[in-house]
């Protein structure tokens, strides 16, 4: 699917054998049962940041493809001890919502098989059961798509593919616990408790005995600002609370922006990032909303300094934004994934998870989640030192002298009078690491109903010295002692589930579509042979489409394209009359069906000027729509209208 791309006709693809179990599906899955279907093998571990961005590029591609005979499977080849058990797998998918069936391949067997070499790896096999195509890291949304149909479009004329989807039963329970998957917490000065809901999409404020002040968000997933009550947020982890604690930003990772909350007006309004999933940092200082981040998994917050500090965690950065410039810019880390010290532009980070800022402010202290380490950036001198931590394949459960402790991929991170306490995620435990003894111990697993499980998030109370601990994986907070001799669950009393739980507000990884549309003349569809497709652009009240600025119309058939062809070119230009409404109409050819109907899919994308008819100010905009246009082979229409509301 790119240049990178290993394709072999000829090779048949490896039985999925060896599997420890099989996840959201009722049945083990042979490659006899998938002939028919095109088949893409997600090679994947729950730890790994680009791993988690091809999740949403994978649901975006599934539904798209939903009524085709198109397979989405996940093969979960753990890199971690704590990744190969199947009920933490099954954790894992709960909380990053992915539905279609995942093998547990803890021994790496199908691994090995397909000669897989590096997470993430895409293996496309075709319906003949032949390996298309193996893609290892992030694939292009686009390029994936273009893959993807062409070779159902070569399948079908092969007479290799089935009539459509597989129809797998899938079983996939979400978390019925006021809180779910929480990630990182803060607490304030009176004891107050600010929790990273991630698994609700929300951020959740609590009172020092666990009564619920006040939720930001929905709670469906989605990027959008305003209001406590119609914000939305997707995967929120990272908090950082203002000196006056008015103000709170938030880490919204899988929306790959830094989000602002007005504590008092509650009001949620985006600070940084674009919403778009971007690349390395390179030096300098730019706009910090026209810069798209790369999952902001956590911050630190120095006013005095007028600096927001942000682990970006799929790009293997720390970052900075300026408070009152809102520039952002680079601060450590060349991008590389590994574990160097030395100067800030030289040092290199594995998926930085938590911060935590001395009280000096001079000294900066990171959660290095993949290389199971503990980092500090020296403000002062501008150097990267590693505290605990040897490289991406050094991890463990030891204490004792910082050169020999080993952790687990450590993921939160706070300091105490007694020094580092970090959250030690898969292995269970809070460690603390004591700078002036220069060694780590164990504070925290617990036993029976206190036991951690994956704790991601750790916050320091000195009201009593106790640390509030995000214990993920058990969807709660757990207040332990400093000393680690007694620990009592945080339990919240008026926090409701949350009330929206339907379809996402935004499209996440990508925004593909502004809408989708259904022709006007419900249950007509096209029959066999010329046609016109009328399409209705209509602006929303209070604005208006310019009169004589540039209208673009570009039309692609991304379903069935060998069925439902264009009959002139794609891409439409003209200069627009002006007003609430224009109509366009586009000629299109249906091509004989040997099925009674089917559903054919364009993709129309618009670009237009849209002015606002109070001020007069315009503006460049555009939109994109899915149109589902249904063919029949007899008693068809050959004019079908659509009526397209254009964005606000």
């Amino acid at each position: 699917m790119s240049d990178r791309t290993h394709r072999e006709r000829s090779v048949h693809a490896p039985e999925l054998d060896g599997a420890v179990a099989w996840l959201n599906t009722a049945r083990p899955l042979r490659m006899a049962d998938l002939r028919g279907h095109l088949v893409v093998l997600d090679f994947w571990t729950y730890c790994c940041i680009n791993c988690m961005h091809v999740l949403p590029v994978l649901r975006d591609l599934e539904e798209r493809h939903k009524n085709d005979p198109l397979v989405v499977i996940g093969v979960h080849s753990g890199k971690f001890t704590g990744e190969k058990d199947p009920e933490r797998v099954a954790e894992a998918i709960a909380r990053f919502g992915v539905t279609h069936p995942v093998v547990v391949d803890s021994e790496m067997r199908i691994w090995r098989a397909y000669a897989v070499r590096s997470w993430p790896t895409l293996v496309v096999v075709r319906p003949d059961g032949t390996i298309a195509a193996i893609a290892p890291g992030e694939p292009d949304p686009d390029v994936l798509e273009q893959f993807v149909v062409k070779e159902l479009l070569q399948a079908r004329k092969e007479g290799t593919l089935g009539p459509g989807p597989l129809g797998l039963t899938r079983a996939q329970e979400e978390p019925t616990s006021t809180l779910a998957f929480p990630g990182k917490v803060v607490v304030a000065r009176d004891g107050r408790m600010i929790v990273s809901d991630s698994g609700h999409h929300r951020v959740v404020l609590l009172a020092p005995d666990g009564r619920c002040l006040d939720v930001a968000g929905s709670g469906t997933r989605g990027r959008v600002d305003g209001s406590f009550e119609d914000a939305s947020f997707d995967d929120p982890q990272g908090l950082a609370l203002s000196d006056d604690e008015s103000t709170l930003f938030v880490a919204d990772a899988r929306a790959h922006v830094v989000r602002k909350l007005d504590l008092g007006h509650r009001t949620v309004s985006t600070f940084a990032g674009t919403g778009e999933l971007g690349g390395k940092f390179p030096r300098g200082r730019v706009p910090a909303r026209e810069t798209p981040l790369r999952s902001p998994w956590d911050l630190a917050l120095d006013e005095q300094n007028d600096t927001l500090y942000v682990a970006m965690a799929g790009s293997h950065q720390v970052f900075q934004v300026s408070l009152s410039t809102r520039l952002v810019g680079l601060l450590a880390g060349t991008g590389a994934e590994s574990i160097d010290d030395g100067p800030l532009v030289e040092a290199t980070f594995s998926q930085p998870s938590g911060l935590a800022l001395s009280r000096d402010r001079r000294a900066l202290y990171v959660a290095d989640a993949e290389t199971s380490a503990v980092r500090v950036i020296d403000l002062g001198t501008r150097e990267v030192k590693t505290l605990v931590g040897e490289g991406l394949f050094e991890f463990g459960d030891v204490d004792g002298p910082t050169p020999l402790a080993r952790l687990q991929h450590c993921m939160g991170i706070c300091l105490t009078p007694n020094g580092v306490v970090v959250a030690d995620t898969y292995n269970h435990k809070l460690r603390l690491l004591d700078l002036t003894a220069g060694e780590v111990r164990t504070i925290w697993r617990g036993h029976g109903d206190t036991m951690l499980r994956e704790p991601t998030g750790v916050a320091f109370d000195p009201r009593d010295e106790s640390l509030v601990v995000a214990d993920t994986n058990h969807h709660r907070l757990l207040r332990v002692s400093l000393t680690g001799d007694r620990a009592v669950p945080v339990v919240p009393t008026g926090l409701a589930m949350p009330s929206t739980r339907g379809p996402e507000s935004t499209p996440l990884e990508r925004e593909w579509f502004t809408a989708q549309v259904e022709p006007t003349s419900a249950g007509h569809g096209l029959g066999p042979g010329r046609a016109v497709l009328h399409l209705e652009l209509q602006a929303p009240e209070g604005r208006e489409i310019a009169a004589e600025s540039p209208l673009a119309v570009s039309l692609e058939v991304s379903c069935h394209p060998d069925l439902l062809r264009l009959s002139g070119p794609g891409s439409h230009q003209r200069s627009a009359s002006g007003g609430q409404a224009e109509h366009i109409e586009l000629a299109v050819e249906v091509a004989e069906l040997s099925a009674a109907a089917l559903e054919a899919q364009l993709i129309a994308s618009i670009d237009y000027v849209s002015c606002d008819k109070g001020t007069r100010t315009c503006t460049p905009e555009k939109a994109w729509f899915r149109i589902p246009v249904r063919l029949v082979k007899a008693h068809g229409t050959h004019n079908l209208r659509f009526q397209l509301l254009l964005p606000a």
